[in-house]
């Protein structure tokens, strides 16, 4: 949010507004995030025509959930026309964010960009600098079990085991 200025708001879209709520607590103390702050309009996806799949656990039809993604989002933006970016919050939005980007133009943010900017920050950048400073994949895939990097301590506090 310090990209932009202070009076800017950012849109969080979300599969659920209802169940991000309860995450309050954990947004705040573990990632610094005030979910109360102005400058954050979250707001859920629950009623676009289609996405109530997700909530059903099927698979969404991202060609006729598209529409109703953008058409809420030109309604959010013209009752708040200080909004400067958009923030995927839920992995079942990354499909919608080119369909956002084209249509308005603003910056969206989503798991598969964020994951690509982290990525990118280790990673050779052909266009200048050192070249090849990296091995190229050899193509194998390493065997790995789950949980396999962590600790006995670690393990033991696996939800998922």
């Amino acid at each position: 949010s310090v990209a932009f200025d202070k009076y800017d708001q950012i849109l969080i879209l979300t599969a659920n507004s209802k169940t991000l709520a309860p995450q309050k607590e954990v947004l705040l103390n573990h990632c610094g995030f005030d979910v109360d702050d102005d400058r954050f309009l979250i707001y859920g996806c629950q009623d676009v025509p289609g996405f109530d799949a997700v909530a059903k656990g099927e698979k969404v039809d991202i060609e006729k959930v598209t529409p109703g993604m953008v058409a809420m989002v030109r309604k959010l933006l013209e009752e708040m026309p200080s909004l400067r970016a958009i923030l995927l919050e839920c992995t079942e939005l990354p499909p919608y964010s080119d369909a956002l980007r084209a249509e308005f133009g603003l910056p969206v943010f989503d798991a598969i960009t964020c994951a690509d900017f982290f990525i990118s920050a280790r990673k050779d950048n052909p266009r200048f600098g050192l070249n090849q400073w990296q091995n190229d994949w050899d193509g194998t895939v390493d065997e790995y079990q789950f949980g396999q990097n962590l600790s006995q301590q670690e393990r033991g506090r696996l939800l998922n085991k």
